[in-house]
């Protein structure tokens, strides 16, 4: 059990709910107090949820690659697990600091939506990543029916105040206009954390590896199922999860030669439901990774079943399968934006039949099915997309 669930177990809902609430007026009240110190006209303040990682991870890498002239803080939920270089300032989230930051910042980074409690003062310019680009579930404004109305309102207040998008494809930017209540200016430069998947680099892929204890020579395959809501917790996800790991790990040498491990990674909303799933030393739990496109850029496959990593990854080249044991209810619940059973990736409903597609695998007709498919979706990818965002950044810092 994680500490989360013994805290919600042992601790009466009416007192957690009488706690949010003084917590969120408190740190209100500090988002108005803050607002007698001016704007810095030297401070970034970049934000993601999950830790130091996605898109937020590699625009800071490269603004301290740059040496630019800026203070930098990266606020997030879990700061103990950052890994952030040097001349990063990591703060936790709702803290005094991270509030005053934010307030006094000339310019925001966000990878998600900011508290409904963060407002934007006259001065600054905020810079939205989002932490999605092509996706296969409907979003936002596009399933308002399936999301409360205190997010969407949250949603499309942030959007009001959001300076810039950033794009990875014709795509993407269609989305935006129609899922996120946004007119403004969107960036058409690619996804930052995608870089390292078209520009890859070998000693990273070599950290990497010994970091999560993959031998020499050892091929990687990563299972990485995506969040499946509340009401799937627990052994009932793991069932859902359900794989037959050795076959798969047979079907790969079969077809591709060596010996593979499997990382098993699932969503960051999920990770505490990997302890029901068994491991051993070919099968291995990297659900609390925090930097997802470091596994995909050492990883040589990709399975998934609804996850927008199956079209990031495709940009390296490297294969995908669809694995999904319950199609017709997951999109009955979200809703695609594709047929699912027409995207480039071969499909399976059970293990059987993902080994079979993995043995049968034709890397000529995948790699033009997929390219077929990123010319209809233009993409606008091309390894250089934090460099890119980073000039914008130069520029809006300057005026």
């Amino acid at each position: 059990m994680s500490v989360r669930e013994f805290i919600k177990r042992l601790v009466p809902v009416p007192l957690i709910r009488a706690y949010r609430w003084c917590r969120e007026r408190c740190v209100k009240f500090l988002c108005v107090l803050y607002r007698i110190y001016p704007i810095d006209p030297n401070r970034i303040v970049i934000c993601n949820v999950w830790g130091y990682g996605d898109n937020a991870r590699y625009i800071t890498d490269e603004l301290i690659r740059q040496e630019v002239p800026y203070e930098i803080i990266f606020i997030t939920n879990h700061p103990g697990a950052s890994d952030a270089p040097k001349g990063v300032k990591v703060l936790k989230s709702n803290t005094c600091a991270a509030i005053r930051a934010l307030v006094t910042a000339k310019l925001w980074v966000d990878n998600n939506r900011k508290e409904p409690y963060i407002l934007k003062r006259k001065g600054q310019y905020y810079i939205q990543t989002w932490h999605g680009g092509i996706s296969l579930k409907r979003i936002e404004g596009d399933c308002r029916e399936k999301l409360g109305e205190a997010y969407i309102r949250n949603a499309m207040r942030d959007s009001a105040m959001t300076d810039l998008y950033v794009s990875n494809s014709r795509f993407c930017t269609n989305m935006y206009r129609s899922a996120f209540w946004y007119q403004g200016e969107i960036l058409e430069c690619g996804s930052p954390r995608n870089d390292c998947l078209l520009r890859p680099d070998p000693e990273a892929i070599r950290r990497i590896r010994e970091r999560i204890g993959i031998k020499e020579g050892v091929r990687l395959a990563i299972y990485a199922p995506t969040y499946r809501g509340a009401g799937c917790k627990g052994k009932e996800a793991a069932k859902v999860y359900g794989l037959d790991t050795a076959g798969l790990r047979h079907a790969l040498s079969d077809r591709f030669g060596g010996d593979w491990v499997v990382l098993v990674r699932l969503h960051p909303l999920a990770a505490e439901d990997s302890r029901y799933i068994p491991f051993g030393p070919s099968v291995v739990d990297a659900s609390h990774y925090r930097d997802m496109y470091e596994l995909l850029q050492a990883g040589e496959v990709l399975i998934t079943d609804y996850s927008n990593t199956m079209f990031e990854f495709a940009l390296s080249g490297h294969p995908v399968f669809l694995y999904a044991r319950d199609v017709r209810d997951y999109q009955a619940e979200r809703g695609f934006y594709f047929d699912y059973y027409t995207l480039p990736f071969a499909y399976a409903a059970d293990s059987e039949a993902l080994c079979a597609n993995i043995r049968r695998y034709d890397e000529a007709e995948y790699r033009k099915t997929t390219k077929e498919f990123f010319r209809t979706m233009e993409i606008y990818e091309d390894g250089y997309g934090a460099q890119k965002i980073v000039e914008r950044i130069r520029l809006e810092m300057a005026r």
